[in-house]
């Protein structure tokens, strides 16, 4: 990649320091042709797996991504320096490989799920671990994040 993807204004980082960060994760959401890519692929399994566990826990990240990329996001998580949270992800791993997560198609049925299937010793444990991912990811891929997103005047 030569020149940056998109850009924030001056005015934008200046109130929210993290501002390059956001625009790329909403870059990427709408460009699931580069989640895996070798330039973006393991910046964006890292992000995904924190946002699911911030929003709904290990039972929403294993329900709506299953199991197939987490080896490779628990290398992506190592590679950012993330290894408590890596280490909570391969506990789970281990539990849900003994006992599959049920995929349902309602929200109903989904409130069944989470009354019967909990991770939420490790999800508590998760949310104790600093730094958290994010912070991790923005430090590691600060160079990513400047060449991909310009500041404008």
């Amino acid at each position: 990649m030569n020149s940056p993807l998109l850009t924030v204004t001056a005015a934008e980082l200046a109130a929210d320091p993290s501002a390059r960060l956001w625009a790329l994760v909403l870059y990427l959401a709408e460009r699931p042709e580069l989640h895996s890519s070798a330039e973006f692929g393991e910046f964006w399994l890292a992000y995904v797996y924190d946002a699911e566990v911030l929003n709904g826990g290990h039972l929403q990240y294993f329900h709506n991504r299953g199991t197939e990329a987490v080896p490779v996001t628990l290398v992506a998580l190592h590679e950012i320096g993330a290894h408590e949270h890596a280490a909570i992800l391969a506990d789970c791993w281990s539990q849900v490989r003994q006992d599959p997560v049920s995929r349902v198609s309602s929200l109903e049925q989904y409130s069944s799920l989470a009354a019967e299937r909990s991770f939420s010793a490790e999800d508590s444990a998760y949310f104790q671990v600093k730094p958290e991912v994010l912070s991790l990811l923005e430090s590691h891929y600060e160079p990513l994040l400047v060449r991909s997103v310009a500041v404008d005047a």
